[in-house]
């Protein structure tokens, strides 16, 4: 048998969402090779691991233990032992077992055969004046042997020491590795084996060296007395993937690889052993008929889930920057940025489809349990420096930041990068991630001599208007004006890059068209003084439309219409002419409702005549009191059929005039009113 440590491992990936791939290589002889996993390790190994002998022998099997719970796997066994009293658990547990025992010293020993009957322990000292029963198969006789005599016991039965190996090879197993066999062929063997396993994320860091150099000396570095807008140079950036070796050996001479990227990774559980549930089946001939039942199917799927990085965000952390710069030590001052490139290799990059991976130059040694920092980045590149204002990011302040674009060759992966500057250290910031040919902006430091107070207003109009059916739809224009002041206590005059947010929807107005765009922000780069105040105004302008039914409309506002000219005379006529006869239904329903109102007094009248009437006599007096009380109540009647008769017609001519409403609305129909360049709904 052959162990792991005959196949070194040669190669390994890390990538960032958690696994290792593990590349081993060795010539060998044998048969078997033992690979250890930690127990988190099986199934992603089991999942991934491939074997190929390249000199031409067969690989004729992978076999694992199945892995169970210790109690569960022991519980399978007929010989337990416990921890203080093995040798009287082991006999219990031989009962009925043919077995050889020695008894007696080196000096005087005696050899009995027979089938164990058991141990008869005593209740105080059990180990002292116990005593081991044996059939005896020379005599027959059931031999009682104290069992401090015996020396030596003998399983004279395969099936009893199967047992016994068994349990000792279950107890001995740790719960926390697993070990997986690769069966070959005999012979020699070039064997290459790969899987997968799980492993800490890699991550990166980054530095960066910056020379700065003034437009306006020629090459120089800058002097605080100097003037200046803006500043540029050459940066170092080095970048450096830290990895943990989480490997139970150590890395000796290995090719590290770093990928970026987000592929699909998921836990399935292979490793582990199941027996689905089926329905239990009685004889036919021994169960009286019944109901049949069956008993549902758990499908227990694999236990994992897809594993996923976070996306790589844009966010900026800002430090704040110091009144003075501590000057860096000599050496590091002295040495140029092309010194400090020449002395670090950068990684070889390449794309993996819609991946990105970083292969180390030089090979990796690593102890067991340690980390390392390799390099996989070293380029030299022209930057700008300048002062960014977002006012969600940071209020009050602009901050520092380089701008450049990643000509580097290889993708930015996200990280934090630590800045230096004309030989001190500036601040820190996030390497967003990026790919090759995309602008980083890197905001190091908070630049106190500047501060920027934001003021907001709005106002809001009607633009036009537009007519469909029966709605009018009135066209809002929203203006929202942002000025930003901007407060210089510097000595220099610098140029400020604010970012404004875009209001979704809106146009700029009464606004310089901004230099670049973002997807959520607008740049525009303002030139502060020194010692003075400056001023940026921003105004955006949307368009909204309300609706409102068109025969609500007021007198007075078809008048504001037609002097802004969205409407004509004619069709200010005919609106008003629906206006009227909308007025005109609304008297009608007026007069219906008072109607309404007598027609229910009279009801109520009535019924109180007829109650009287009820109380009286048809002769004499009260017979001539009855005569009224009838002429009361035809009187009364007739009210009621002419109430009921101009009810009807009302109801009649507010029916007729809303059908005439409804054919002159379909006629009057007008577009957006706004003019040219404005949106349009149309009608």
């Amino acid at each position: 048998m052959i162990s792991e440590s005959s196949l070194p491992i040669r190669r390994l990936t890390l990538y960032k969402h958690g696994v290792a791939f593990v590349q081993r290589q060795g010539d060998l002889s044998g048969e078997e090779v033992r690979l250890v996993f930690r127990a988190d390790e099986v199934n992603d190994a089991l999942k991934s691991l491939l074997a190929i002998d390249r000199r031409g022998g067969q690989v004729l099997g992978i076999h694992y233990a199945t892995p169970a719970d210790e109690a569960a796997r022991l519980a399978e066994s007929p010989i337990t032992l416990s921890d203080d009293h093995s040798l009287v658990d082991l006999l219990r547990s031989l009962r009925g077992w043919r077995v050889r025992l020695v008894t007696g010293d080196a000096t005087q020993s005696q050899t009995l055969a027979g089938q164990l009957l058991g141990v008869d322990l005593a209740d105080e000292r059990p180990l002292r004046d116990s005593a081991v029963a044996l059939l005896d198969e020379a005599s027959g006789a059931v031999l009682a042997l104290p069992l401090r005599a015996v020396r030596q016991i003998f399983l004279m039965e395969e099936r009893a020491q199967q047992d016994l190996r068994f349990f000792l090879e279950t107890s001995r197993s740790e719960e926390m590795h697993r070990t997986i066999t690769v069966r070959l062929s005999a012979g020699d063997h070039d064997l290459a084996v790969s899987y997968l396993i799980p492993s800490p994320t890699w991550r990166v860091s980054y530095r960066l060296v910056a020379e700065a150099v003034a437009a306006e000396t020629g090459g120089s570095a800058p002097s605080e007395a100097a003037p200046q807008v803006q500043r540029s140079g050459t940066l170092l950036l080095q970048g450096w993937g830290l990895f943990d070796n989480r490997l139970e050996e150590d890395l000796e001479g290995v090719s590290v690889t770093l990928v970026a990227g987000q592929p699909i990774s998921f836990v399935y559980d292979l490793a582990a052993s199941r027996i689905p549930p089926r329905p239990v089946v009685q004889d036919a001939a021994r169960v009286a008929a019944g109901p049949v039942e069956f008993e549902p199917a758990v499908q227990d799927a694999f236990g994992g889930a897809v594993a996923a990085s976070a996306p790589a965000g844009r966010e900026t952390l800002y430090s704040t920057r110091s009144a003075r710069m501590m000057p860096m030590s000599a050496p590091m001052a002295a040495a140029s940025i092309q010194q400090l490139a020449k002395q670090t290799s950068a990684a070889a990059g390449s794309e993996l489809g819609e991946l990105f991976q970083y292969e180390v130059v030089a090979p990796v040694t690593v102890r067991r349990g340690e980390s390392a920092l390799v390099p996989i980045l070293n380029a030299q590149l022209p930057y700008r420096r300048e002062l960014l204002f977002n006012e969600r990011k940071l209020p009050d302040h602009p901050v520092a930041a380089l701008r450049f674009a990643n000509a580097t060759g290889l993708v930015l992966e996200r990280g934090p990068v630590t800045v230096l500057e004309d030989g001190a250290y500036h601040g820190e910031a996030l390497v967003p991630f990026t790919r090759e040919g995309g602008e980083v902006y890197l905001a190091f430091s908070v630049e106190l001599g500047i501060k920027i107070d934001v003021a907001r207003s709005m106002s809001q109009e009607t633009a036009g208007i537009r007519i469909v059916g029966a709605l009018l739809e009135m066209k809002q224009a929203t203006v929202n004006r942002t000025t930003y002041r901007l407060e210089s206590s510097l000595a220099t005059a610098h140029a400020v890059t604010i970012e404004h947010p875009i209001w979704i929807g809106a146009d700029l107005v009464d606004t310089p068209a901004p230099e670049a765009r973002t997807s959520e922000v607008y740049r525009w780069t303002i030139t502060c003084p020194p010692r003075r105040a400056t001023t940026f105004t921003v105004a955006e302008r949307r368009y909204d439309w309300q609706a409102s039914q068109l025969l609500d409309v007021a007198y007075a506002n078809l008048q504001e219409f037609f002097r802004r000219r969205w409407l004509d005379a004619e069709t200010v006529g005919r609106i008003r002419a629906l206006l009227d006869e909308r007025a005109a239904i609304a008297r009608n329903v007026d007069e219906i409702g008072r109607l309404e109102m007598e027609r229910q007094e009279i009801y109520a009248r009535e019924e109180q005549l007829r109650k009287n009437m009820a109380a009286l006599g048809t002769a004499g007096d009260e017979g001539a009191l009855r005569k009224q009380v009838v002429a009361q109540l035809q009187t009364s009647e007739d009210r009621l059929g002419a109430l009921l008769e101009r009810m009807a017609a009302l109801n009649e001519e507010n029916t007729r005039r809303e059908e005439a409403i409804a054919a002159q609305l379909v006629a009057i129909a007008v577009g957006d009113t706004s003019g040219p360049g404005q949106a349009s709904g149309g009608a």
